[in-house]
């Protein structure tokens, strides 16, 4: 479970990563994946604890 929970972060952070390459760090789009990155960082911490 953690594993994939996990998996998911490391996709969202690489998604992040690309966003913010393409289209800078204040536009719409990062501000959305950075908010998706932290919530699923947010669900694995929980499940860790």
């Amino acid at each position: 479970m953690h594993k994939d929970i996990w998996k998911e972060v490391e996709q969202l952070q690489e998604i992040l990563n690309e966003t913010v390459r393409k289209k800078g760090v204040n536009s719409p789009e990062a501000t959305r994946a950075i908010q998706a990155f932290r919530n699923k960082l947010q669900e694995y911490d929980n499940l860790k604890n």
